[in-house]
């Protein structure tokens, strides 16, 4: 079934960088992907790790890429890089760097629970922690409401901040079997003026990466490949097989000193 996303929604933006490549060989993935990990249960319950590692990467990426500008303004121009300029490229990051914080996050941080994966709320705390700890200037907590969920997630990514999207599993029928569109682009189908997209696969359970929104359409890393899904079918999902609780965002903020101070830069929740 082939599918051209509706225009309805004003939503734009992105990534600066659009994620980042995880050089595997020959191999560049779109972000992490869980099944680069060794276990069985991290390939099958590990996608909340894999999302919190590329957030952790990716900011890592861009404040070093954000410092040395500083350092090295363009000869040119003479501009130095700040938070407001937005700086674009491709960063790629070695798989045994993607691994080690992978493992690092896992064990200290945020614990997979058997045969369920990571608990939502435990992978906000366990990011907080980590910012803690490694001195890192932002806070997490899970939104449990639909108010301004999408005004949030566009805030954000003009933050130059990635988002972690959980596609929960069914309610109250937890084991319910109703699944959300992972979409591809199919370019055979597509014109100058129109993309269509066509049904790559359905997931419930499951947490992707956030790294654009546009219209309609979200763009999403998972299993380290890129994929596309409609905001309108996300909403009508979660309205009629989920719940906010468990199909919802994990919100990041950024502090202009460490966040115990509690001062902080405000966006839209």
């Amino acid at each position: 079934m082939k599918v051209l996303f509706g225009e309805t929604r004003q939503y734009s933006a992105a990534l600066s960088h659009d994620l980042f490549g995880v050089k595997d060989g020959s191999i560049v993935w779109y972000g992490g992907s869980q099944n680069l990990y060794q276990t069985q249960k991290e390939k099958t319950c590990g996608c909340g790790i894999a999302g919190a590692a590329d957030i952790v990467l990716y900011i890592e990426a861009v404040n070093q890429i954000k410092a040395e500008c500083r350092k090295n303004p363009d000869k040119e121009t003479g501009n130095r890089y700040s938070d407001s300029t937005v700086k674009t490229g491709t960063i790629q990051i070695d798989i045994a760097k993607f691994l080690t914080e992978s493992t690092i996050l896992r064990k200290k941080y945020i614990p997979i629970i058997p045969g369920r994966g990571v608990n939502a709320f435990l992978l906000a705390y366990g990011l907080n922690k980590y910012f803690k700890k490694h001195g890192m200037k932002y806070r997490s907590r899970w939104k449990w409401t639909s108010i301004k969920k999408w005004e949030t997630v566009e805030r954000m990514l003009k933050d130059d901040i990635p988002v972690i999207l959980s596609i929960g599993n069914n309610f109250p029928i937890i084991w319910g079997k109703h699944e959300l569109n992972l979409y591809v682009k199919d370019t055979a189908s597509s014109t100058e003026h129109e993309t269509v997209y066509k049904k790559q696969q359905s997931v419930n359970g499951h947490f992707v990466v956030v790294t654009a929104i546009e219209g309609n359409c979200l763009t999403v890393s998972s299993w380290g490949k890129k994929f596309y899904i409609s905001i309108d079918e996300f909403d009508d999902y979660v309205k009629k097989h989920s719940t906010h609780i468990y199909s919802n965002i994990l919100i990041l903020k950024k502090y202009k000193f460490f966040w115990t101070s509690m001062v902080k830069v405000k966006f839209g929740d």
